[in-house]
């Protein structure tokens, strides 16, 4: 297996070491953290202007506080502090999961026992937990003793993650537990998993959402034309018979059992994937959400209707736009640019993270920067598909944005602890 360059040692590039101290601070990921932290809270605080739920603004401006104090800590925190903690943390992450589903501890919302309220806030294990996976996977990797880890090796990493995923899906929360699977299809990619094998993992989802398709409409077309492509790319990157037949076997696998889960989902659930596929058939159902985030950001037009003025977010057209559909409010109010700005922010922490991670040559800070960095493009391709009727609608939040105090203090605290591990290096890095 070919691990990519900065997982080990021996391996990691070089890169000019920067003049002064100050510069190993990496500003370009603190300032468009900082200011999608801010757009995050004028969003909210319109989204909610004069309603009953205003208190998401003060609750959120308060986690912002906080967060920044977290963010710090975590830049500072003595490194090697942080490695002897992880499997504790890890632990934590688990019994806090295994609680939520407990009755009288977990909170249950919408048909969902993912939180444990603490006074008059709510506290999402599911968030710190994928924090805690990444350092744990991280830290199993360093313990390889060679560039080829044996299968057991890869088993354990998989456990990993798996017993998080497994748990958050006991909590019917179908769009986090997808998280963790885009989580650790970035970790396999990372430690130089066949490629055959990831494209089996990436063909898992499609299959699935073209067989319900096809269950729904009475069609094969969809499912054979994703068996015949995928099948192919597969015989490209491994030029061996059993490729194709190895796909070929999960397409048929993953179509089949697709098409028998869904007819036994909970309706809500049901009623997204019908929302996906035509959500002008159900305007005032599941598809309601949809078509008023797409009438929303369709008439904030070049430079939006001004702050404050958006027609469908002051008349809460939208449900729960202060959450999962943050994106709509800058879209309108502040038209094409608005939203433009925020993709190029998110653009920009994405870009220095893989600057960040490619010049890493710790394992546990590879493993943390590229799987957050999956995680991160997950949600934002995710969330803003969501509003603009691309994908599904999963409750999978936009980080930094979107109103919830669990994930904003976990994604402050993963970005500090990943700039700690990057101007330590750097640090070091100048002494010698």
């Amino acid at each position: 297996m070919n691990y990519p360059a900065g997982i080990y040692d021996d391996t990691a590039p070089t890169e000019p070491l920067r003049t002064t101290q100050l510069e190993a601070y990496d500003f370009p990921t603190i300032m468009a953290t900082v200011v999608l932290v801010g757009i995050g809270l004028i969003s909210i605080y319109s989204a909610t202007y004069q309603t009953p739920m205003a208190s998401y603004f003060s609750k959120q401006l308060i986690f912002a506080l906080v967060g920044a104090g977290v963010f710090v800590v975590a830049l500072f925190a003595p490194v090697h502090l942080v490695r002897a903690s992880i499997p504790l943390l890890y632990g934590v992450a688990l019994v806090l999961l295994l609680a939520v589903l407990v009755p009288g501890i977990g909170v249950k919302i919408h048909g969902q026992r993912c939180w444990i309220a603490i006074g008059g806030f709510q506290f999402q294990p599911s968030e710190f937990a994928k924090l805690a996976t990444l350092l744990m996977a991280g830290f199993q990797v360093a313990s390889w003793p060679s560039r080829s880890p044996s299968g057991r090796e890869l088993l354990q990493l998989l456990g990993i993650v798996l017993v998080p995923m497994v748990l958050v899906l006991l909590e019917k929360d179908a769009g986090t537990a997808s998280v963790f699977a885009a989580m650790l299809l970035g970790i396999l990619l990372l430690v130089g998993v066949p490629m055959v094998v990831l494209l089996s993992l990436v063909v898992v989802p499609v299959s699935a959402i073209t067989a319900i398709h096809g269950a729904m409409y009475h069609t094969v077309v969809g499912m054979l034309v994703v068996a015949v492509i995928a099948s192919t790319v597969g015989y490209v990157l491994d030029r061996r018979w059993w490729a194709p037949v190895v796909i070929l076997a999960v397409v048929g696998l993953v179509s089949y059992g697709s098409t028998i889960a869904f007819g036994h989902l909970p309706e809500y659930q049901r009623g997204r994937i019908r929302t996906f596929f035509e959500p002008e058939k159900y305007p005032k159902e599941e598809g309601y959400h949809v078509l008023q985030s797409l009438i929303a950001i369709g008439s904030g037009g070049v430079t939006g209707k001004g702050y404050l003025h958006g027609t469908q977010t002051q008349l809460r057209y939208i449900p729960e736009q202060w959450t999962d559909f943050i994106f709509c409010v800058p879209a309108e109010e502040f038209g094409f640019i608005g939203a433009a700005i925020v993709l190029v922010l998110y653009g920009i922490v994405l870009l220095r993270l893989e600057r960040i991670w490619r010049y890493s040559s710790d394992p546990v800070a590879s493993v943390l920067t590229f799987g957050f960095a999956t995680v991160v493009l997950y949600h934002v391709l995710v969330n803003v598909g969501m509003t603009i009727g691309l994908m599904p609608v999963m409750g999978i939040p936009l980080p930094l944005m979107s109103a919830g105090g669990t994930a904003l203090l976990v994604n402050m605290a993963t970005i500090g602890l990943i700039l700690n591990f990057h101007r330590r290096a750097r640090l070091v890095e100048r002494l010698q």
